[in-house]
């Protein structure tokens, strides 16, 4: 890879690792609410496949990154507080599962954009295409349970 191309890979990743950051405390948080009963399971999983990205990401970021002018990777507290709070006032599981799914949709474009920088680094492709796949399966489960506040939103009200 040339090195302006390498630059901006890293730094795709170093987004991407703080995008999986933000998702892990997203899952956690919503464990902490009493209304997400069929949910826990798969929130659970999200918690847990987050924590495992966020290492996986590691990895490639420090084998790719130029160790005399790239940082290391940080967890950044005051965007954590900021989309917690956001979470933290939806009480439905169909909003919660909505919001989530906003979230995994802007994480699915992170991805799929660093696949111009994947032309040759046949493991690190590997890596990328099983987090596509673990995390479109997340975001068909959210878009799920989101449709049915909606079906429930069309439903005639009896007079």
């Amino acid at each position: 890879m040339e090195d302006s191309k390498l630059h901006e890979f890293v730094l795709k990743i170093s987004s991407l690792w703080n995008e999986q950051k933000i998702r892990e405390v997203l899952y956690l948080e919503a464990l902490k609410k009493d209304s997400m009963g069929p949910l826990r399971r798969m929130l659970t999983q999200g918690h847990f496949s987050a924590l495992l990205f966020q290492k996986e990401i590691h990895w490639i970021y420090d084998y790719f990154k130029c160790f005399l002018t790239d940082k290391d990777l940080v967890n950044n507290e005051e965007v954590n507080l900021n989309t917690v709070s956001a979470l933290h006032n939806l009480e439905d599981k169909e909003e919660v599962a909505g919001y989530l799914k906003k979230t995994e949709g802007k994480i699915l474009q992170s991805y799929r954009s660093l696949y111009k920088y994947l032309d040759r680094d046949l493991e690190t492709r590997r890596v990328v295409d099983e987090h596509l796949d673990r995390i479109s399966e997340f975001y068909e489960i959210l878009s799920k349970q989101e449709i049915v506040i909606i079906k429930e939103l069309k439903r005639p009200v009896a007079a």
